[in-house]
């Protein structure tokens, strides 16, 4: 409970910061009012550089952090508060060393949740050909050409739903006549033409999903040697 409350505490911190710059755009207007370019200059320059420091301590960056701090402090006291060069540097190095001495211990910001894993949209069919592969022999052209095209379909993430729709098509009706061969059903004399449309279906779809892929190469290299033409770079 008091570690949480600790980090908690210095998660609050960067505010300091805050409350800090709060009174400089105010100042910024009126310099811009009254004209003074001098102390527009040192307000904005300050202001970015405090803005960039909170940025970089909500990150864990402390020494950077307070190196904007202690310039941004010599900036806004040597131009916009009229102070002698050498006090505004020692102005700045206090407060860049305060800074530091104040967020050394500072935890650093957490990492961003790592995005969630794709789905295998292949693991499902995968499996149901793992045990259609020791299915009835008079089956094998059928299995052995949805194997292959699952292969392709591994290396093609984006191959579309028309591949996962014929591959579902014909597991569906691979398992169910496995059943009725399991079950000792003799099989019609369609079966077998069946089987071989299955196979040369699967060898269909392979080549058109290659096709695809070079006709996606070629428009790919046509593309960027245009571009190169046109910056000049060939």
């Amino acid at each position: 409970m008091r570690d949480r409350f600790s980090l908690r505490l210095r998660s609050l911190r960067g505010a300091l910061l805050v409350l800090f710059a709060l009174p400089l755009p105010a100042a910024l207007l009126i310099s811009l009012f009254g004209g003074d370019q001098r102390a527009m200059l040192g307000l904005a320059l300050g202001l970015g550089a405090l803005a960039l420091a909170w940025r970089w301590l909500r990150r864990g960056r402390v020494r950077p952090a307070a190196l904007l701090v202690g310039a941004a402090t010599a900036l806004i006291g040597g131009l916009a508060g009229g102070i002698a060069p050498f006090g505004a540097l020692l102005f700045g190095v206090m407060a860049g060393f305060g800074t530091k001495m104040l967020y050394t211990d500072a935890p650093p910001a957490e990492a961003e949740p790592a995005p969630p894993p794709q789905p295998d949209l292949l693991a499902g069919p995968s499996s149901r050909l793992a045990a259609l592969e020791a299915a009835d022999a008079r089956l094998r052209p059928a299995v052995f050409g949805l194997r292959e095209l699952v292969n392709d379909m591994a290396l093609r993430p984006d191959g579309g739903t028309d591949a996962r729709r014929f591959l579902n098509l014909q597991l569906d009706g691979l398992e169910r006549i496995e059943v009725r061969l399991r079950q000792g059903i003799e099989p019609p004399h369609g079966l077998a033409p069946l089987v071989d449309d299955m196979a040369r279906g699967s060898q269909a779809l392979r080549e058109r999903l290659r096709n695809q892929e070079q006709e996606a190469l070629e428009i790919q290299v046509k593309v960027l040697a245009d571009r190169l033409r046109e910056e000049g770079y060939a």
